[in-house]
């Protein structure tokens, strides 16, 4: 005699008894993926992943704007070379150097005198200055950085026709022949053309004829 577990296992597993099974079972619900849609511009839509900006995280800054940046400073070495002191750039500026050891000594060259200052036959040549000279245009700031005094053994100045006029002009206004009058010129000329060298060429003379010189230097 067959048992009741075996009769029990061919009765379910008939076909009548697996309808009966799939009838009683509740129905299943199908899911179907949906995707959000909006019509909202592109600027003013809500980003998909927001950027967590409360957590700390650093966030690019905008273009045009200006950001302030609290922290460590870059550091910077030390400087520590001593700074000039007040005037001694502008002294070292318009330092005027009037001779130069290292330059060869012109020989034969004479030395401008009340005597020579207007003779023709100098002309186109170069005339020293005495040390006594040289002191005095010192004294008034005849001498200018930019004249190149550094570049010869000692200063001097070129004999130009120029020169010589003014030269005998000064000599014949100390004879004191005739009524006294006032001389006043004007030099005008390019950059470069020698308009300081001439009056300092006037200012020497003066002073060679015994003049009281009286200069405004810049």
């Amino acid at each position: 005699m067959a048992s009741s577990i075996c009769w029990r296992c061919l009765t379910d597993a008939s076909p009548q008894h697996t309808l009966r099974q799939a009838a009683r079972r509740p129905p299943r619900t199908v899911y179907v993926p949906t995707f959000s849609f909006s019509t909202s511009p592109s600027p003013h839509r809500k980003p998909l992943n927001p950027k967590n900006t409360s957590s700390g995280a650093k966030v690019a800054p905008k273009k045009g704007t200006k950001t302030l940046i609290i922290g460590k400073k870059k550091f910077t070495p030390e400087n520590r070379a001593r700074r000039p002191a007040p005037g001694e750039r502008k002294a070292l500026r318009k330092r005027i150097v009037l001779s130069n050891v290292n330059a060869l000594e012109v020989p034969g060259m004479q030395d401008i005198s009340d005597q020579n200052m207007f003779d023709g036959r100098l002309e186109g040549q170069v005339l020293g200055f005495s040390g006594r000279l040289v002191d005095q245009l010192r004294a008034v700031e005849a001498f200018k950085s930019s004249q190149g005094w550094g570049l010869f053994r000692r200063p001097g100045t070129l004999m130009r026709r120029e020169t010589l006029d003014m030269g005998k002009m000064i000599a014949d206004m100390s004879l004191g022949d005739g009524p006294r009058k006032t001389i006043r010129r004007i030099v005008v000329g390019e950059r470069g053309s020698g308009k300081s060298m001439m009056l300092l060429q006037a200012m020497t003379m003066a002073m060679l004829k015994g003049w009281t010189v009286i200069n405004l230097p810049e």
